[in-house]
């Protein structure tokens, strides 16, 4: 063997012994290579924390092999060092999620359409695995200096389980024949490479554990979603156990069918008599009450859907969408709070949060009407969002709001009525927002979730603007026609 493939074999006992002693410690205490020192004036390096804890700690000569990294007693092992970040959600499960998807292997075109899953580039990298988190302890992202005070937080030897690999194994075939079917109706390199581009759009409706990820015009690659690396992390860091549904999902026509067969019985009902025929507590806010429904439709016993192992690892969210008694859309969709300064140190739309919020997802969006005093259960619609949809409005979203921040257009706005007088709060402030993308000009917009300007409710800070925190919304005009709603 040559020196390089010596310095990659471990017993699982050293593997254990230089890991567990980095564990609290930062990135820079335990650079033993001095590669922030090597990189230093550099803005940016790729891989940093990776490369550390492969030279650094476990002292491996750098490669770039398509192959795993380390021989762990006899077995070849993907080394994979992750970020973690605070969730951002307060009734969150986690205690840590994976700050973005991650990365497994590069799609190698003229080599996937003549492989098997078994001994596919794909699987021989996800067979065995040594996962190594740090903490990514910044809200925004930082430079290769802020990298220096992320510390360790601790490592895990990983198999996927047979139902896993079973839904990997339907996701990998799932890309490879939809490039041999490129392979086979196009002829030259050129035009094969024009097609790549589809992969991720036109699978991403399908893939349930994986993306991948669209770099055109370099090679795709392959990617564990985000929120199925958060589970895979989470099941070290709080060792809690998922709940598991007696029919399990293996894609997303198994949900569409359930939710068909749910929305034919209990369409039409009360939420009254929901919950006493289900046995939910009613004593809860509607929409937490709709999702805690949802889940015992399912077969489920906890409240959250993202409880159940299944949702959990192929990132569906549940939203209610609430309807007026004459079934018109009743309020706009919030979806999530962003990271607003972070979006302007984002390289690239694809790789950017709001992209993965939107792509990386699948949505069940619970329908129900208010009818008088009661609610009533209309029934579900599962929701992804095309590349259409996302390239032209969630993009238009991304690019505005980085304009106003950086080039510091952004200010502050007191809201007039109709007849241009200045509105007042109930507080007795006078209403005001930021002037970022509004439901009048964006499908998807952003808007503060407080109903007060109340200077100690402006915990958000931008340009020297302070302001409550703000969020991403879908509008209710978009909301009524994704669920097919003409009202």
């Amino acid at each position: 063997m040559s020196e390089i493939e010596l310095s990659r074999i471990f017993t699982r006992e050293q593997v254990d012994a230089l890991l567990t002693a980095t564990i609290g410690k930062t990135l820079l205490q335990v650079d033993k290579a001095h590669l922030f020192a090597h990189h230093e004036g550099r803005e940016k390096v790729k891989g940093i924390a990776g490369d550390i804890i492969e030279e650094s700690v476990l002292g491996c000569k750098k490669d770039s092999k398509q192959e795993p990294d380390i021989l762990v007693d006899g077995v070849l092992t993907e080394l994979k060092t992750t970020g973690l970040v605070k969730p951002k959600k307060k009734d969150s499960p986690y205690i840590y999620e994976c700050k973005e998807p991650v990365s497994i292997t590069a799609v190698s075109i003229p080599v996937i359409v003549n492989e098997e899953f078994e001994t596919s580039n794909f699987w021989h990298k996800l067979a065995h695995m040594l996962w190594v988190y740090y903490w990514y302890k910044s809200p925004e992202t930082v430079k290769l200096e802020g990298y220096k005070t992320f510390p360790v937080l601790g490592f895990q030897f990983y198999e996927f389980s047979e139902d896993d690999k079973t839904l990997l194994r339907q996701d990998w075939l799932l890309v490879r024949d939809f490039l041999i079917v490129i392979h086979r109706d196009y002829h030259t390199k050129e035009e094969r490479e024009s097609q790549y581009p589809r992969l991720s759009h036109e699978l991403r409706g399908q893939l349930m554990l994986i993306d991948t990820a669209p770099k055109f015009p370099n090679s795709p690659r392959f990617r564990l979603k985000r929120a199925y690396a958060t589970v895979i992390a989470d099941q070290y860091f709080s060792k809690r156990h998922f709940e598991k549904l007696d029919e399990s999902i293996s894609k997303y026509a198994d949900i569409d069918r359930k939710c068909l067969v749910m929305t034919q019985k209990y369409r039409g009902k009360t939420f009254a008599q929901i919950a006493l025929e289900l046995g939910v507590n009613l004593d809860m806010d509607v929409k937490n009450f709709a999702e805690s429904a949802v889940v015992k439709m399912f077969g489920g016993h906890v409240s959250k859907l993202n409880d159940i192992e299944d949702f959990a690892k192929i990132g569906i969210i549940a939203k209610s969408v609430p309807l007026k008694e004459n079934g018109k859309g009743k309020e706009d969709m919030k979806l999530f709070q962003p990271n607003l300064i972070d979006w302007t140190s984002e390289d690239e739309f694809e790789e950017s949060a709001i992209y993965d919020y939107f792509s990386g997802h699948h949505f069940l969006f619970i329908i129900y009407r208010h009818v008088d005093k009661d609610v009533v259960f209309e029934g579900f619609k599962r929701i992804f969002f095309d590349e259409k949809f996302i390239m032209e409005n969630v993009k238009k979203t991304w690019d505005d709001v980085r304009d106003l921040i950086a080039n510091h257009k952004l200010r502050i706005d007191m809201k007039k009525d109709k007849n241009g007088n200045y509105i007042l709060n109930k507080s007795g402030t006078f209403m005001e927002s930021p002037n970022f993308p509004k439901k009048s000009t964006h499908k998807v917009f952003i808007r503060g979730g407080a109903t007060t300007s109340e200077d100690k409710y402006k915990t958000l800070e931008i340009n020297g603007l302070k302001m409550i925190p703000q969020s991403v919304w879908l509008s209710r005009e978009e909301v009524k026609k994704l669920i097919g709603n003409d009202k």
